[in-house]
């Protein structure tokens, strides 16, 4: 079942399942943020993000909520979940799953992964196939999860916010399709939380373009596919977590038929205890 805003919705995409957060750790960084969502100018909803960096290891906590006539239309909820192991540029998830609901329609995809290659997967619906280009056991390999995919590792003690931290191209899957996200630099901008506070992140973040590429599990000549393989207007804004070689998304604003969906920060803190995440995607 393609998705005609992927690229937009990284964290979107990861938005839907069960996750609940470890306790925090001395030697743990921990990451909580809070992002409004907005379509054509107006509000849809509210997601947030938990992660844990420890050493080369990380976890994501991903969950988020339709609010107002976006949630009378779709009731769309949830919650993701990823682990795994991470080192200069380079993300290696050993483990993921996601829940979503809208409406009556629900899914529920795990999988674990072994060097980055999918193992032990299942997909509740199972997904179609006919007229689907078929996903190979080859682009199961080398690959990241959604979750994953928004954690930007740098190399330690290298500037997080050069532009080559751009320079990068995501194989992602998502237990239905696999694409890649291919990301350039593009600029700088300044940011600030909508109510300061201890922790909360203020300054320089670095904005990279986004290009959208399917690869399998879509209907080729679908329009919504070939739109998004054709918008320029898709772009992440990446913030430096303090204490971690990492970046994690400020901002995500992508291009759609029907106006920019923007996923965008009003509050990013580092550090203090990990709160538990949502179960249902009810509580933010």
């Amino acid at each position: 079942m393609p998705v005609p805003h992927k690229a937009a919705a990284l964290l979107l995409a990861a938005t839907i399942g069960l996750a609940a957060a470890p306790a925090a750790d001395a030697a743990e960084t921990r990451v909580r943020a809070r992002y409004d969502l907005t379509l054509a100018g107006f509000g849809i909803g509210a997601a947030s993000m938990q992660a844990g960096f420890k050493d080369s290891s990380y976890d994501m906590n991903v969950s988020a909520r339709m609010t107002g006539l976006a949630k009378f239309l779709t009731g769309g909820r949830g919650a993701a979940t990823s682990r795994g192991a991470f080192r200069a540029d380079h993300v290696t998830p050993t483990a993921y799953a996601i829940n979503t609901k809208s409406g009556e329609k629900g899914q529920v995809i795990r999988f674990a992964l072994v060097s980055g290659a999918v193992r032990n997967m299942s997909v509740e619906p199972p997904p179609r196939t006919e007229g689907i280009v078929p996903i190979s056991d080859a682009d199961k390999r080398g690959v990241v999860d959604p979750v994953s995919a928004l954690m930007m590792p740098v190399a330690s003690g290298g500037d997080p916010l050069a532009p080559a931290t751009c320079d990068r191209t995501l194989p992602v899957f998502d237990g239905r399709q696999r694409f890649n996200v291919g990301l350039r630099f593009d600029r700088f901008e300044t940011v600030k939380p909508s109510t300061p506070g201890p922790g909360q992140y203020e300054g320089k973040v670095v904005v990279c373009k986004a290009a959208y590429k399917a690869i399998s599990g879509h209907r080729p000549g679908r329009k919504q596919v070939e739109f998004m393989e054709s918008n320029k207007d898709m772009e992440i804004w990446l913030a430096p977590v303090a204490g971690a070689p990492v970046l994690l998304p400020w901002k995500i604003a992508v291009r759609t038929e029907i106006g920019m969906a923007v996923i965008a920060a009003s509050s990013f803190t580092v550090g203090g205890p990990a709160q538990r995440a949502s179960i249902e995607g009810k509580d933010l």
